[in-house]
């Protein structure tokens, strides 16, 4: 494997954008440790699962996903060596996701994120070392781990019963099945999957054991799946856990929080009204923006026009007038409304 992100480099980005992860003992926190050696294969795998495990669900994710998905596995010479970066990624998916993200959906049969495709997809990267090294123990371990949280994620959305938690559950499970498949078909043609590699690349499509979540993400959800690279500047929202960003379109609730947070100074929040505007100049059908500062409207003494001067003139005119203003006036009840109302059109 080519020599990978030097350890201090990969932690220094970790504070950078989750410092408050780490003011806690964990066991993420204690696999954060700079003095790994990226030539020490199995330690330097639980480093980079514990970075991307604090960062995926912040505005600026570490970008280690080619190294635990693809690269590392297939520097891997041994099935015992494989078996060891296992029980790695089995401690990793041990980590609680509340404690770094608010992308979870809870139910009654258990909890599910975003957390769980970044694993999904680790393991798939396992699984196709292990078929091309015919090393059948760790074959049957990636395997059975796989199968296992799809398991668990298709009987969550069976209890899904409250029609915005359906829509949560079911971006979340494309996103994780999505994770899954890219890494299946990345494979090397010479990887002998037989069925396994269009069973696990189907999952979502007509037919397949997700078909129902998958047909209500793509018109309703994936719309709303924008990255929000704007908000990446607004390094105000890196101060805390609890200014991370929920799944969206359902933003209100965040947005008022950033109007009431003493944690964010007035210019503070200019600047993250002007990124937000930024993403809707950049992506007019999205709709997370909008709630977001629909929600900022309500909550903040005064309302975007108090925050008027700390945005660029050039968006200033957009606080005021379009597709923006409309949405201002919506609640967030009748906003909801709408969306359950796509979701009855769907499912007919």
């Amino acid at each position: 494997m080519k020599q990978g992100i030097a350890p201090a480099l990969l932690i220094s980005q970790v504070k950078s954008t989750a410092a408050w992860a780490l003011e806690e003992p964990s066991g993420f926190r204690d696999a954060l440790d700079e003095s790994v050696n990226p030539a020490n294969l199995i330690p330097y795998l639980r480093l980079l699962l514990a970075a991307h495990f604090t960062t995926v669900a912040t505005f600026v994710p570490t970008d280690v996903d080619t190294r635990i998905r693809h690269h590392l596995w297939w520097s891997l010479e041994t099935e015992d060596q494989l078996l060891a970066a296992l029980d790695v990624v089995d401690e990793a998916a041990s980590w609680e996701p509340r404690l770094v993200s608010e992308r979870v959906v809870g139910t009654s049969a258990g909890d599910v994120s975003g957390h769980q495709g970044e694993w999904l997809s680790v393991w798939a990267g396992a699984l196709g070392r292990a078929i091309a090294l015919g090393a059948e123990q760790a074959r049957e371990r990636a395997l059975s781990r796989i199968d296992g949280e799809l398991d668990r994620e298709e009987k969550i959305f069976g209890v899904c019963r409250d029609p915005l938690e359906i829509l949560r559950c079911a971006t979340v499970l494309a996103h994780n099945l999505g994770d899954l498949s890219r890494v299946v078909e990345a494979w090397p043609r010479h990887v002998q999957a037989g069925e396994l590699r269009s069973r696990l690349t189907r999952l979502g499509h007509e037919g397949g054991r997700f078909a129902v979540p998958g047909a209500i993400n793509k018109p309703i959800m994936a719309p709303e799946n924008d990255r929000f690279l704007a908000l990446r500047p607004a390094r105000s929202l890196r101060k805390s856990r609890k200014l991370l960003l929920p799944i969206a379109p359902f933003l209100d609730a965040w947005g008022e929080l950033l109007g009431r947070t003493e944690l964010l100074d007035e210019a503070e929040r200019g600047e993250i009204v002007a990124a937000l505007v930024e993403t809707h100049t950049r992506n007019p059908q999205q709709l997370g923006c909008l709630r977001a500062l629909a929600g900022f409207d309500r909550a903040f003494k005064g309302g975007l026009g108090a925050v008027e001067d700390a945005v660029p003139a050039r968006q200033r005119k957009l606080l005021r007038t379009g597709a923006l203003r409309e949405q201002l006036g919506v609640d967030q009840k009748r906003f909801e409304a709408r969306m359950i109302k796509k979701l009855e059109l769907v499912r007919r």
